[in-house]
């Protein structure tokens, strides 16, 4: 590797959080002879997951779709992606080497790799992939890839990426969202990829799984590739049961119903730590909880509504009484779990609300006759984060400001707030990873994950020239100050780190549970019944 790349994987090294692709490790299950409807244990053939709602797409090169990416670890494959030990690692690259100007990355594929059509995957379909996804705004990746000139395949197995911005983070992101290769010969038609019946109905894929059905509010089921080249599955079949109710999950789980569900609500953990037939690892990684204002609001567009807001945030509250101490406070712009560059000296303010008040009047603004300073706010919340809307809607009372709750359904919440945008303030988690690029993805102008709207020109640079720096303590130093200026602006405001409990029955082994949580994508090619 040249030295760019040594360098790239340094810094990746030092962040908290994989994206990856999964070589399990540890565990948890039972089998289920009932996969259609997650009802009842049995044939240790079969992996029942639990999946919170049904996935907007089945093309997970379209759209940041988290319970789409479930299935999608285990059927598509992306370039690169994380290890446990937070290294980039191939997928569906053998190997490749940056130029010393970082202006060229040379990807060298695996020969065996087959679509399950038997069509090979080779370097047009990742040139066809990746050529899609910059020219088509609505693709998740897409504003990523303006850094990218041209792709030139040089051969079956390889395939150059001509870069206009030197980009430190690049090979790291490929291995996130929305970069799955899709087959060419499937997709190339002329018709765009949301009008496409391959993604509704993904038939040709090329990973370890093949699909075979999907029932809208049932579950997605997945078979065994009994042709991948690079390790039949053990199980022969995954089902992701669709449970959008906590509760109703958890029973399921006690009941050897289903064999997985991803987070474990604090109130049943205790529980689940007595139980000999379960299997609890806590996982810490960088997707704060955070609020998101909607910076083009007239309300919201005023700094001072926005820092007196951030002024009643009581994240300790927040941590033990909404999340039972499972969640941490977080008060860094950028996880502060990733120490080498979280700004850890510019942080969000503790709570205070005489402060909050103060800096309302300093703006002008005065009580009306109900003690109001603000009011006509609107929140949007899915379930799973009303106790910490509650909290701060009543701290935020306190300070003469008026909130509303709007509590959805997680679906119901994602076309409205995803889809349409069309929010005052919303919340959500926000993966912070493979690297601190990702604060430019986030809060970077026009990126179509700054679902604030937000822009500054300083933010921009600073983002810029640190992705451009090999040096890991001047990136840091940038990235650092890039969070201060989150800070002074709030176009968002962590309130709680991610951390949470996977829970499973102690009879699955090799699962990807492996201290890093879902950002191992659940790949469950190595998960098999003890």
């Amino acid at each position: 590797m040249k030295k760019f790349l040594s360098l790239l994987l340094a810094v990746v090294m030092c962040t908290a959080m994989l994206v990856g692709c999964g070589s399990g490790n540890n565990s948890g299950g039972s089998g289920n002879s009932n996969p259609g409807s997650g009802a009842s244990s049995g044939s240790g053939d079969t992996l029942i997951i639990r999946e919170q709602g049904d996935p907007m797409s089945f093309n997970p090169s379209l759209a940041a779709d988290d319970m789409l990416y479930d299935a999608a670890q285990n059927m598509f494959h992306r370039l690169t992606c994380l290890d446990a030990s937070k290294q980039v690692i191939p997928e569906a690259a053998e190997s490749w080497e940056v130029s010393d100007d970082a202006l060229t990355i040379t990807f060298h594929l695996k020969d065996k790799l087959k679509w399950t059509d038997g069509e090979a995957l080779d370097a047009e379909d990742v040139k066809y992939t990746f050529d899609y996804i910059k020219e088509h705004p609505d693709c998740y990746f897409s504003s990523s890839m303006s850094i990218v000139d041209s792709i030139e395949v040089v051969d079956p197995l390889t395939v150059v990426f001509h870069m206009n911005t030197a980009d430190m983070s690049f090979v790291a992101r490929i291995g996130w969202y929305g970069t799955f290769i899709l087959p060419e010969h499937v997709f190339n038609n002329g018709q765009t990829w949301s009008e496409k019946p391959a993604s509704t109905n993904p038939t040709v894929t090329s990973g370890p799984f093949k699909f075979e059905s999907y029932t809208q509010g049932s579950n997605t089921t997945l078979v065994a590739n009994e042709d991948y080249a690079y390790g039949v599955p053990k199980v022969k079949k995954l089902v992701f049961s669709i449970i959008p109710d906590d509760a109703t999950a958890m029973q399921a789980l006690l009941n050897g119903e289903v064999d997985y569900v991803e987070m474990v609500p604090d109130s049943y953990v205790d529980e689940f730590l007595a139980n000999p037939d379960l299997r609890l690892v806590k996982d810490d990684y960088p997707s704060p909880y955070r609020i998101i204002f909607n910076v083009n609001n007239e309300i919201l567009s005023d700094v001072a509504v926005r820092k007196a807001i951030a002024l009643c945030i009581n994240r300790e509250e927040i941590s033990e009484k909404a999340y039972g101490g499972i969640m941490p406070p977080e008060y860094s712009a950028y996880p502060s779990i990733s120490a080498w560059c979280a700004n850890t000296t510019d942080t969000y303010p503790k709570q205070d609300i005489e402060a909050a008040k103060k800096v309302l009047e300093d703006a002008g603004y005065t009580k009306d006759a109900d003690g109001y300073y603000v009011r006509g706010i609107e929140w949007d919340v899915f379930e799973g984060m009303q106790d910490m809307a509650n909290l701060v809607i009543a701290a935020c009372k306190e300070a003469g400001i008026e909130i509303k709750m709007i509590l959805s359904e997680y679906n119901a919440w994602a076309e409205k707030v995803d889809a349409r945008g069309n929010y005052m303030m919303e919340s959500q988690g926000g993966f912070m990873g493979p690297d601190p690029a990702a604060l430019a993805t986030r809060y970077g102008s026009g990126q179509s994950s700054n679902y604030s709207g937000w822009s500054n020109a300083e933010f921009d640079r600073l983002c810029a020239e640190a992705a451009a720096t090999g040096d890991t303590e001047k990136r840091a130093e940038l990235y650092r100050a890039a969070q201060k200026i989150l800070v002074e602006e709030l176009p968002v405001i962590n309130v709680v780190g991610f951390s949470s409990y996977q829970g499973m029955s102690a009879k699955l082994a090799d699962m990807p549970i492996d201290g890093v949580g879902k950002w191992s994508w659940k790949d469950f090619s190595h998960a098999y019944f003890q």
